[in-house]
């Protein structure tokens, strides 16, 4: 199966959680891109040095969203559909307060699909976390996928 299908499967499944690991980061995010701009979902991209945007609108950064704390709150908040592809969060993800905000976003009851999908060369899911979440790994043009659960009980 081709990364772009497997990504679709991934964004349109009931998983709030996935971990994509891949060292062509620009090639996954022009994938995503496409995937925005064909679909018309709100798909976000977020990096330390520039803090959170929508994939399409690159010029327009979201307030409040630089850190990672800030940027879990806003995604906890949101009222709307939206995937958020996550890089370079392998420090933030190891703290317990970061774990405890994607817990609540695992387990929000509400009819928003959020995706939060960490993206990087190698993704350290911690434990608490690897139950919620599905592991991509992309090689070459292929996207392999391994499962956990797809949502909090």
């Amino acid at each position: 199966m081709d990364a772009e299908r497997t990504l679709q499967r991934v964004i349109e499944s009931d998983y709030r959680m996935a971990a994509l690991e891949t060292s062509d980061t620009e090639r996954v995010l022009g994938l995503f891109k496409r995937l925005a701009l064909t679909t018309g979902r709100a798909t976000y991209h977020w990096q330390s040095e520039s803090g959170l945007y929508r994939i399409g609108a690159e010029h327009i950064l979201i307030p409040r969203t630089r850190t990672p704390d800030d940027l879990l709150s806003y995604v906890q908040a949101a009222r709307h559909y939206g995937v958020y592809v996550i890089e370079g969060f392998d420090n933030p993800l190891g703290r317990a307060s970061i774990q405890r905000q994607l817990h609540k976003i695992v387990n929000k009851d509400d009819d928003v699909h959020r995706l939060v999908l960490f993206m990087g060369d190698r993704i350290r899911v911690p434990d608490g976390l690897r139950p919620y979440t599905t592991v991509l790994r992309q090689t070459g043009g292929a996207a392999a996928s391994s499962a956990g659960k797809r949502q909090a009980s």
